[in-house]
């Protein structure tokens, strides 16, 4: 049986914490139906649930237990954010279902005292109940099923012990069959079960619109009212909202909705496969609200932040994210200059690169720059080789616009991340040209970047003179610097060439700078982070690579004074075999 099948069969409400008491039916919401029979699925190793409250996902993993007590029993741990809620779950939650359904009851022992809130010893298995600040309970038995409620409200850490979760995990080493269930609500990108679910093949519940019957996810922004409609209790009360088809924008109504729901199905974002089984769920599929009730809720909240926060997490089951910065593709398009790529229009005087190194690719800008922090994007490529790399940074000469002069890159920085043996084999080998760097999200003092020197006699300790140095970048900083010179207006900073690709564009702008609030002291820092939509941000990150360079050889400096300097700087016994000074004349660079 699937897990399904056997709740139609077996599974009953009991009256006290139910709405609908009596027997179990996945007709009712019928999008639990993938999420349950995920549980019987042989590859399945884990389940993610990330769902709006109120929708039925903890009744979902209740029947995913009733089916371990009856059809495949083992040692299972069900962990709750406090003891004291174990403690509840155990007593008002899991009891009632197990004594109301006559199938798990007969698997009670005769000797009630082998029942406590904490540990149900049934005659074929053990149930463990746990609080994630417990690190006792969660660490000191084998099981087979792992049950994470609400995982987003664990502590980091449990007591002095590491997380939460990784504790109780270990505890499934010496079962082959072991099944994770992990549900919540989500809070912020930083949340557990949003990492979790971006782990996963991300599955969302797709319906067919009743008009034209494309199939769509359901979301908040294609529910309409009426736009002289502003008071949410008459919006709610006489159900002036409304559900527009993405496709065909005729209205899709309440009574229509269970319909619909029918005919779902569960569609993964991601097509490989994957043993984390992803579900995402919010409000709008519930059977027991109107496109009215949610419309209203969202005018009740819009004003105020705390209740805005909630209706983002609890209704639309998003994470929370407060947007200060963002770049859009069609105001970067607006920046497109009449020059092509690869040519490099007259006013540049120096040219630096980026390098983001993937694990079989590389992504590579190269920009121009000329005074006071003017630039010009020269070319936007993919390299799958370090041969085509070599090729395109440094055997490549770059042809004025106007002119038959020629420049070569000056400086480049390469991302250290990935393959980092290669890359430091890479920059040792053009020491002169290239920089091996490391982002990070901060650096003490607020400075943009920071040099340490890494080759090291294995012998002695000491440092190898000329050794390679590696740069940390302060990625905030230069993001935060890239996005001023974008929405420079007067005079405009940034340039690209014309026609720039759409994947340059998507990538380019795959970022935006939100802030992130504790919930508990409510203090807010800001950070850089993909948007929900974007899958990529490579192009990005050569872009800050590129400024990260000419920052290090000080072209952001060049000003219009005669005697301009480009400085090719060294850490403390760095040696190279260029010049350190180069002068700017009347004329070509020298």
């Amino acid at each position: 049986m699937t897990v399904s099948e056997w709740a139609d069969t077996f599974r009953r409400l009991d009256v006290k914490t139910s709405a609908e008491p009596g027997q179990w039916s996945t007709t009712r919401t019928p999008y639990l139906k993938g999420i349950m029979d995920a549980f019987t699925d042989p590859f399945v190793d884990e389940i993610t649930v990330m769902a709006a409250s109120q929708v039925g996902k903890t009744e979902a993993m209740y029947n995913m237990l009733g089916y371990v007590i009856d059809q495949d029993p083992g040692p299972t741990l069900m962990v709750s954010p406090r003891a004291d809620d174990a403690k509840s779950v155990s007593y008002n939650r899991i009891r009632p279902m197990i004594e109301v359904s006559p199938v798990l009851s007969k698997y009670l022992p005769e000797n009630l005292d082998d029942i406590t809130k904490l540990e149900y010893h049934f005659d074929r298995m053990i149930l463990y109940f746990a609080g994630s600040n417990s690190p006792a309970d969660l660490a000191s038995r084998p099981i087979r099923y792992l049950f994470l409620d609400e995982v987003d409200k664990y502590p980091k850490f449990s007591g002095r012990e590491a997380d939460p979760i990784k504790l109780a995990s270990e505890r499934q080493k010496t079962f082959w069959n072991k099944k994770t269930i992990k549900v919540s609500t989500p809070t912020t990108r930083e949340g557990y079960i949003f990492r979790e679910y971006e782990k996963s093949d991300q599955r969302r519940f797709y319906v067919p619109c009743p008009h034209c019957g494309k199939l769509q996810v359901l979301l908040f922004g294609q529910i309409k009212w009426p736009r002289e409609e502003s008071s949410p209790e008459r919006i709610k009360n006489e159900r002036f909202a409304w559900y527009e088809c993405f496709y065909c924008g005729k209205k899709i109504e309440d009574l229509q909705k269970q319909k619909i729901m029918q005919s779902g199905e569960w569609i993964p974002e991601k097509k490989e496969k994957n043993r984390n089984r992803g579900f995402w769920v919010s409000s709008l599929y519930s059977p027991w609200l109107t496109w009215s009730d949610i419309a209203a809720e969202f005018l009740k909240s819009k004003d105020y932040i705390e209740l805005l926060m909630n209706f983002v997490n609890s209704w639309l089951a998003e994470v929370w994210e407060e947007k200060i910065e963002e770049t859009t593709v069609d105001k970067v398009r607006n920046l497109a200059r009449d020059y092509d790529e690869g040519i490099v229009p007259d006013e540049v005087l120096v040219l630096t690169a980026g390098v983001d190194v993937q694990k079989d690719h590389f992504y590579f800008v190269i920009r121009g720059w000329g005074y006071y922090e003017e630039s010009w994007l020269i070319r936007a490529g993919r390299a799958e080789y370090w041969d085509d790399l070599v090729e395109a940074l440094f055997k490549t000469e770059y042809k004025r616009l106007t002119s038959n002069e020629t420049l070569n890159i000056y400086m480049s920085c390469v991302d250290s991340g990935f393959r980092t043996d290669e890359v430091y084999r890479f920059c040792r080998s053009w020491s002169d040209k290239t920089k091996a760097i490391k982002g990070v999200e901060e650096i003490s003092g607020g400075r943009f970047y920071r040099a340490n020197k890494i080759d090291i006699n294995s012998r002695t300790g000491a440092v190898i003179p000329g050794g390679l140095v590696l740069w940390h970048l302060n990625v905030t900083q230069y993001k935060d610097k890239i996005n001023r010179l974008v929405t420079s207006r007067d005079p405009v900073k940034w340039h690209i060439f014309k026609n720039p690709g759409e994947e340059y564009l998507a990538q380019f702008t795959s970022e935006h700078k939100i802030l992130i609030r504790n919930r508990t002291t409510g203090r807010a820092k800001e950070v850089w982070q993909k948007k929900k939509e974007a899958s990529a941000n490579h192009f990005l990150d050569a872009e800050v690579y590129a400024l990260a360079a000419a920052d290090i050889i000080r072209a952001l400096n060049i000003r219009k004074d005669g005697a301009v300097r480009v400085y090719q700087p060294k850490a403390k016994g760095e040696e190279h075999s260029r010049q350190e000074w180069i002068r700017k004349r009347e004329g070509s660079w020298l």
